[in-house]
């Protein structure tokens, strides 16, 4: 197939997280796989621009991919260039896939859509969630969704990366097409299934993702407060700095900061065997429509603690692969004591999690359903 991805922001625009790797993989195993596979996009990187060359196609890992300048510096991704391609080019491609919502990148490519006569696959990536669409400009929100968003989108096929979200477009769309394909996350080989650990005292905590307000952590910091059981928190991830500051305050207010590690932004080989080295990945997020690190996490062997607002907290308790709280603090605390009083529990839960990483993610079986999604009608 012939298959064209519009996604607002591309490697190696590692400033937005997960979604940045999770499409791309995407993008890599359908080559692999013999498909054609070409990647619009802008030259977003943050506040700042990529400096890549703009308007011609050029090989990212395999993938043909063409970035367009920006002319915003936030989140709308604002690139006529990118648009008039699209235009003028669409019809030539087997199917067209939309990457993300709530920036006018996704906006106007799901209106070239419609006037071109194309019917687009979407992926949300969690934007049409209640929590992301109520906070954040909600009046903005709105207003698109009524003017375009629920005209337009209600005609789409959508994919979904977890059960959660596919109940989260359901909500909005009950009649719509949705199918829950796991992102494709890639984690390195590992020679040794299982690690020593769980009978050890201080139990070794590990926050790996953005710094960020979505995130939970001073969730995650009140229920530590509370317990009485020796541990220590490595936090990694890129931050701005007033939040961390704002975080570090609340640390010491809260009388935990010498249990607390700020490891900064680590990727690549460094993350895995940061995630390797830990007993338990934490991530309280209010919201999550699938977080590719608990997967990374799983992958190195290493069980995690998620709230039940991550995407993946059904698979995680179905499989055994760690534990699963609300948002409230009081729980938090009571779910991370039954976490240190199980936790002899750990090693077998690292020897089992790689063995199902590597039959629930086998990259040929998500590549088919892909495909399977893209030829329906």
């Amino acid at each position: 197939m012939n298959i064209l991805h519009i996604i607002p922001s591309y490697k190696p625009a590692y400033v937005y997280g997960g979604p940045i790797y999770s499409s791309s993989a995407l993008c890599e195993q359908l080559v692999a796989d013999g498909h054609k596979v070409t990647v619009i996009t802008t030259t977003a990187n943050g506040k700042d621009e990529l400096n890549v060359p703009t308007g011609v196609v050029q090989q990212v890992d395999g993938v043909d991919t063409v970035y367009f300048k920006r002319y915003t510096k936030d989140h709308t991704h604002f690139t006529p260039g990118l648009i008039w391609f699209l235009f003028r080019n669409i019809k030539k491609y087997d199917a067209v896939h939309i990457h993300s919502w709530w920036n006018l990148v996704s906006i106007f490519t799901l209106l070239v859509c419609f006037v071109r006569r194309v019917r687009p696959v979407v992926s949300p990536r969690g934007m049409l969630s209640d929590y992301v669409i109520q906070t954040n400009h909600n009046f903005q929100k709105k207003v698109i969704q009524g003017v375009v968003g629920n005209p337009l989108l209600s005609k789409v096929k959508f994919h979904a990366t977890s059960f959660a979200e596919v109940n989260e477009i359901k909500k909005l769309y009950p009649s719509s097409q949705v199918a829950e394909i796991f992102n494709f996350v890639n984690v390195p080989e590992l020679t040794d299934i299982g690690k020593n650990g769980g009978s050890q005292e201080e139990l070794r905590l590990l926050f790996l993702s953005r710094v960020d307000p979505k995130k939970g952590l001073e969730l995650l910091f009140e229920g530590l407060s509370k317990v009485a059981f020796p541990y220590r928190l490595t936090i990694a991830g890129p931050y701005k700095d007033e939040y961390k500051q704002q975080l570090e305050q609340l640390t010491h207010t809260l009388g935990i900061a010498g249990r607390i590690t700020w490891a900064g932004p680590v990727y690549g080989d460094a993350k895995f065997k940061l995630l390797r080295e830990h007993d338990l990945m934490a991530l309280t997020s209010y919201n999550e429509n699938f977080a590719n690190i608990v997967i990374e996490s799983l992958g190195m062997g290493t069980p995690v603690l998620i709230s039940n607002m991550v995407g993946l907290s059904r698979y995680i308790s179905d499989n055994d692969l760690g534990w699963v709280c609300t948002i409230d603090p009081e729980n938090i605390k009571d779910t991370l004591n039954k976490v240190y009083s199980e936790r002899g529990r750990l090693p077998a839960m690292s020897a089992a999690a790689p063995v199902l990483m590597k039959r629930d993610f086998d990259s040929k079986v998500l590549v088919n359903k892909y495909i399977e999604l893209y030829k329906s009608k």
